[in-house]
């Protein structure tokens, strides 16, 4: 395939569109009813990173897949380190088959790690089944989180099940909050003592962003509600598989450089509640997978308010 190929995805209420040769990122997700695209676009244009090179070289927009960490780290025993955001979305994932829906895989660099997904549409649901195998004769260790960066705008709503009442702060831009410290959600106490809403997207200022991990219980969902079109996004997931959720909020202080910066959410399940492996190796929250084994997950990304609009106590029900 060409570099700039995409491949896509439709039916009557959805489009989504793929781009193999990066990552096999997800570059679109956009309502049929009304043309409203919920994936964040590139801020800088496509281009091939390095083998090492840091994320904030990257396009900065779409879905990508994070494996086997989503922070650097350094080696594990005998398993070498790992660059920033991992290794699947700075390489070029090789196509399967489009016979049904879009069947992609990917190879890691820095473990034995082959994850092929599928992506088919099933009414307003863009569902995604993941394999992930070892290819190796030894066990492998690893963490992957979803990375999908949403376009967002003032007033949106991240609304998460009501049996989350806290979530652990992995990073903050501002002094508003100290690192794995556990706050309330949604409304928690900075250490000012001022109160900040997070389940509501604030206008873009430019110093604030936030990490945060809430570990999830018997519902295995997280949205969200755009008030202006009566639609949002629901991902969908098993908590025995997926037993947390990363939530990515940034008011365009990232990257650090000089340029364009993100406005976005990213709610991100995911296997663990570090973003370095390293790290959740350290705290026993690293998967290992055995030698020539296999693991299985899916990820449902279902549009409420496909066909009509929905008020935010609707769009909370069908969450439910």
């Amino acid at each position: 395939m060409d570099a700039m190929e995409t491949i896509s995805l439709e039916n009557e209420l959805l489009e989504v569109k793929i781009l193999p040769a990066f990552g096999g990122k997800i570059i679109s997700i956009r309502s049929k009813r009304n043309g409203e695209e919920f994936i964040l676009p590139p801020f800088i244009g496509y281009d091939q990173a390095s083998a090492h090179g840091s994320f904030d070289q990257s396009d900065g927009g779409g879905f990508d897949e994070c494996l086997p960490s989503v922070a650097g780290c350094e080696a594990i025993s005998e398993e070498a380190a790992v660059p920033d955001h991992g290794d699947l979305w700075r390489v070029d994932w090789q196509v399967d088959s489009t016979d049904r829906g879009v069947v992609l895989h990917g190879d890691s660099t820095s473990r034995p790690l082959r994850l092929t997904r599928r992506a088919e549409l099933m009414g307003s649901s863009l569902v995604l089944d993941y394999t992930l195998s070892n290819l190796s004769d030894s066990s492998v260790t690893w963490l992957w989180s979803a990375h999908p960066l949403l376009r967002v705008e003032e007033g949106d709503l991240i609304l998460l099940p009501d049996e989350i009442k806290e979530v652990t702060i992995e990073y903050c831009s501002t002094d508003q909050f100290q690192q794995r410290s556990c706050i309330g959600w949604p409304r928690p106490l900075t250490l000012s003592g001022t109160t900040v809403d997070l389940s509501r997207v604030e206008a873009i200022d430019g110093t604030k962003a936030y990490k945060l991990f809430a570990q999830m219980g018997k519902a295995g969902w997280a949205s969200l509600y755009r008030r202006r079109t009566g639609q949002g996004l629901v991902f969908r997931f098993d908590p025995a598989e997926l037993p947390f959720l990363g939530l990515w909020i940034c008011f365009g202080s990232w990257p650090e450089r000089d340029g364009r910066k993100q406005y976005t959410v990213a709610l991100e399940p995911t296997t663990a509640d570090f973003d370095s492996l390293a790290e959740a190796q350290r705290n026993g929250r690293a998967c290992n997978l055995g030698s020539h084994e296999s693991r299985h997950w899916r990820l449902e990304v279902q549009l409420l308010g496909a066909s009509s609009s929905l008020s935010t106590e609707e769009f909370t029900r069908e969450c439910l």
